[in-house]
């Protein structure tokens, strides 16, 4: 659906070819409207278009990219054309995780709001960490965004979240090693106990954790190496986060 239409142009006929580059085909496309828009209001009738795309891939891990080409024409004009692809409308298919090929538009990068109320020491921690770290992980300003880490038998290299985790949180660490002015919260869990928990993530590229040689992108030796953070309340909501280095 336009949004304007230029009266000298007279009308607009669009011509709409939608195609895949990777190992996939076209079917035919079908239009519930027409393709053509004149320069006199009302100007706002739209046009939906189907189209089907098949995917033959010959491995586990090709990439079905599509493309559109929108050729525009006007009576009065002289034809043009533009090759129009939006990095973010890329779909990825693939049968890593099953034998059943799943899709996911693999270049648009979703976004998550933490949950301040709820656990604002977490927020600001992950805050600090994002703003002040070089590395920025998962930092929409920073255009550093996390890269998910699945199971272990659903990512490439095999490797388990949980050994990232064990790299920076071992085990009891926070028993043993914890600030002593750390605030539990029981409002959350009851009983809580003093717990170590990693920023970024265990299950992400982005983990300390994670192997440089298997796409790890901050990897350290130990979470030793890591800047540490602990909460301490004042007061019921109020807060005073602190850092330290190890």
């Amino acid at each position: 659906m336009p949004v304007e239409v230029d009266p000298k142009f007279v009308s607009v006929t669009l011509d709409m070819q939608f195609d895949c580059l990777t190992d996939c085909s076209n079917g035919p496309q079908a239009w519930d409207g027409a393709l053509e828009w004149t320069g006199a209001d009302p100007v706002s009738h739209n046009a939906i278009g189907k189209l089907h795309h098949t995917w033959t891939p010959a491995g586990s891990t090709d990439l079905l990219d599509l493309s559109t080409k929108i050729t525009a024409y006007s009576p009065v004009a002289n034809p043009s054309a533009t090759r129009w692809q939006a990095a973010g409308a890329q779909i990825r298919c693939e049968t890593i995780a099953s034998t059943t090929p799943g899709c996911a538009f693999y270049k648009y990068i979703p976004t998550w709001v933490m949950n301040f109320a709820k656990t604002p020491p977490a927020v600001a921690h992950a805050w600090l960490i994002q703003s002040k770290l070089p590395n920025h992980p998962g930092s929409k300003a920073a255009n550093k965004p996390m890269f998910f880490l699945p199971a272990k038998d659903k990512n490439a290299p095999g490797r388990n979240p949980d050994d990232n985790r064990k790299v920076i949180c071992p085990d009891g660490w926070a028993a043993t090693y914890g600030n002593p002015d750390a605030t539990a919260v029981p409002e959350i869990i009851t009983g809580d106990t003093a717990s170590c928990d990693e920023f970024a993530y265990a299950s992400s590229y982005n983990s300390g954790g994670m192997p440089a040689g298997i796409g790890g992108m901050n990897e350290v030796d130990t979470g030793n190496d890591c800047a540490q953070t602990y909460a301490t309340r004042v007061k019921q909501g109020e807060w005073a986060p602190a850092r330290r280095h190890p």
